[in-house]
């Protein structure tokens, strides 16, 4: 998402599901459908071409893709769009009046032109438009003074931006890999060394660990102290279990928050060692 001084948030989502979630959110939090855009590829063939303001026949303007989300009218009213270098795109709210205007559709602005006229910077508008291309959805939001409400809001649905990837950050601020399994083998054996001999197998502690290790790097975090965090953590775990592939059992903070704390700990020893 933007910088913090900025008022468009930009958010990616792995997963459609996610977003729809993430925009249900924002409206109950008061966002309205003119503040809210979203764009994801679209399979179906009706379309509006952006650049002649032509229309392709076909069977329903949202096809299967959306239809029957029952999470608003953006999603209802998503428009099907022929953008430049794209193809048909399902867009809803303020990006697609954005892309369906003439003013961004006759200059094949397409949607690096869209996210730069809502004032993100074109370097941070190409990422975007690199992560839509890879079949990523983009939400937008006019934050308006709400930044940091509207930001926090699709992060906790599973959303990243230009300066929080899917993978981590560094202490320096750079990218580490997002491959959970090149950081696995030092909490397996922390978990060994510490808690082996008590039973069970490590696949049983490693959801624990994995979280301490992820919100540790989130930036909603970031300079702040466990006693601080630990509510916000215990009340996210299960949506983050649920979204990161693990099973309903595993969705129990009390069985983890220990070994949350261990990795979030030796993270921040890491960091304050660098």
């Amino acid at each position: 998402m933007a910088r913090m001084e900025r008022s468009t948030v930009v958010g990616v989502f792995e997963h459609r599901d996610d977003a729809e979630r993430a925009i249900d959110e924002l409206h109950r939090a008061g966002f309205t459908d003119e503040q809210i855009g979203f764009i994801v590829r679209n399979g179906d063939q009706s379309t509006h071409d952006v650049t002649t303001g032509t229309s392709q026949a076909g069977e329903g303007a949202v096809g299967g893709m959306l239809a029957g989300a029952g999470i608003g009218g953006l999603i209802a009213a998503a428009a099907s769009l022929l953008v430049p270098g794209f193809g048909p795109v399902l867009a809803g709210g303020i990006l697609a009046a954005t892309l369906g205007g003439a003013a961004i559709g006759a200059a094949a602005g397409g949607i690096l032109g869209a996210l730069v006229g809502m004032g993100v910077p074109e370097d941070e508008a190409r990422y975007y438009e690199s992560e839509f291309t890879a079949g990523r959805v983009l939400v937008t939001v006019k934050a308006d003074g709400r930044f940091n409400e509207a930001r926090d809001i699709m992060y906790r649905f599973g959303a990243y931006d230009v300066d929080h990837r899917t993978g981590t950050v560094s202490a320096g601020g750079g990218m580490t890999s997002s491959d959970w399994s090149t950081h696995s083998p030092r909490y397996r054996q922390h978990w060994q060394t510490n808690y082996g001999s008590h039973g069970g197998n490590w696949e049983d502690f490693e959801p624990g660990y994995r979280y301490g290790h992820d919100m540790a790097s989130d930036p909603r975090y970031q300079n702040r102290e466990w006693t601080d965090v630990e509510s916000d953590l215990g009340r996210d775990y299960g949506s983050w279990a649920q979204r990161t592939g693990y099973q309903p059992r595993d969705d129990d903070w009390s069985r983890h928050r220990d070994y949350a704390r261990d990795a979030w700990d030796q993270e921040r020893r890491l960091r304050r060692a660098a």
